[in-house]
């Protein structure tokens, strides 16, 4: 059994230490690979291109277990944001949510569990719909544009997944705004290229300076 939370206790002026069962994961894990496959996702504990392709067949669960610990939280939460990750000392891939409550007037970050105090007003809040996201689509358009699956994403950065809004804009200019965006920072030739992909019909955007 895993044991991460300890607490002291004074019994008759002798310190005792009780460890205690660790609670369960804040994040969603997705799929459970064999840590020695060196193709599985996160075996090294970095993203590839190639992992955007194993996340459609465990999304809905985990994303329906995201939701239930954000309700548990306000009643009013709405997703805000998603992200993609590797998991701490471990194989496969790890979903986070971001969820706002108008109640709380505060965002839920489910892979901490932190409660961050919301400043924009509740009616300018890009909520995400994720009704026809698919990953599969972000994979295939990386593809196309002629990254290799194998190119490494940026560790400082991870898959993202937000609604791009005139208040709230994600990705360049040349994007067009209501279009819920993947982005990812694509590791090549020792830079880092950023990429905002229709998570509808795997449009690309990237800014124009980038080569």
């Amino acid at each position: 059994m895993e044991l991460t939370i300890r607490q002291i206790a004074i019994l008759g002026g002798v310190i005792v230490l009780l460890a205690l069962p660790a609670t369960a994961t804040v994040g969603a894990q997705v799929g459970t690979p064999d840590p020695t496959d060196s193709s599985a996702p996160c075996h090294d504990g970095r993203l590839r291109i190639r992992d955007l392709a194993e996340i459609d067949n465990e999304f809905n669960s985990d994303l329906e277990e995201l939701s239930a610990r954000a309700l548990a939280w306000q009643q009013d939460a709405r997703l805000v944001e998603l992200r993609l990750a590797c998991p701490l000392l471990t194989t496969g891939l790890e979903l986070e949510g971001t969820f706002f409550s108008e109640t709380a007037q505060a965002n839920f970050l489910t892979d901490t569990a932190d409660i961050q105090p919301a400043e924009e007003a509740p009616e300018d809040v890009p909520f995400l719909d994720i009704d026809g996201v698919a990953f599969e689509e972000a994979y295939r358009s990386l593809l196309r544009a002629g990254f290799s699956e194998d190119l490494l994403l940026a560790s400082a950065s991870s898959v993202t997944v937000r609604l791009s809004t005139d208040l709230n804009s994600f990705g360049p200019p040349t994007a067009p705004r209501d279009v819920v965006y993947v982005h990812v920072a694509v590791e090549e030739r020792g830079q880092i290229k950023d990429v905002w992909i229709d998570a509808t019909d795997g449009t690309i955007y990237r800014y124009e300076m980038e080569g």
